[in-house]
């Protein structure tokens, strides 16, 4: 790689930093204000709490937002036959989604982003059980966030084993796969047919 291409990769990764977080800031700065607003007890916490609230938001939205930003400049500088195998790999790819059932996309989905998918029901589990159990009037506020909590996590267990049981089926798929091997040099001497091809 030349320097040059070294400062532009630099460069793609510092806009996708700026955009992050402009968008985390966005995104952040509103929820913060109205939660201040609406809510006494947030109302009643230091200033670094609130900070730090912030800063858990901004932050990965930075990280990510660089990251996507350098692989779309890497994917816009590949060239020759690793662009066309790569590119015949995401077409494969494209038309194996599609003759998926709803249930294998969900499957496949949540086995290639399982963290996300682990993380997003606990959220939700902790919001529908919060929103639920904060309607009873007669338990004191630190009890209903424990039975939240608890809920969340009870709810969070059984999401954790059944992304398990997904992946551990994905895997087996996989294993099936390698054993035909990988065949991906083909695509190498495909593309130099195709361009021996173009010449003559």
């Amino acid at each position: 790689m030349r320097f040059d291409d070294v400062l532009d990769a630099e460069g793609a990764a510092i806009r996708g930093a700026i955009e992050g977080t402009v968008m985390g800031t966005a995104a952040t700065l509103p929820s913060l204000y109205i939660l201040h607003r609406q809510w006494p007890y947030f109302r009643s916490l230091p200033l670094q709490v609130k900070a730090l609230a912030a800063i858990i938001i901004i932050l990965p939205t930075t990280a990510i937002r660089a990251e996507h930003r350098m692989i779309d400049y890497e994917r816009s500088h590949w060239d020759g036959a690793d662009k066309y195998a790569v590119e015949r790999r995401a077409h494969e790819e494209r038309l194996r989604w599609g003759s998926l059932s709803v249930k294998d996309k969900f499957a496949d989905w949540t086995a290639r982003h399982q963290l996300s998918f682990v993380v997003g029901s606990w959220a939700l589990a902790m919001a529908i059980s919060g929103a639920i159990i904060m309607r009873d009037p007669h338990l004191p506020v630190r009890h209903k966030v424990v039975q939240a909590r608890v809920w969340a996590q009870g709810l969070t267990l059984g999401v954790i084993i059944a992304t398990g049981a997904l992946t551990h089926s994905q895997r087996a798929k996989a294993a099936q796969m390698r054993k035909h091997g990988d065949h991906s040099w083909e695509d190498v001497l495909d593309d130099q047919q195709r361009k021996v091809r173009a010449v003559t």
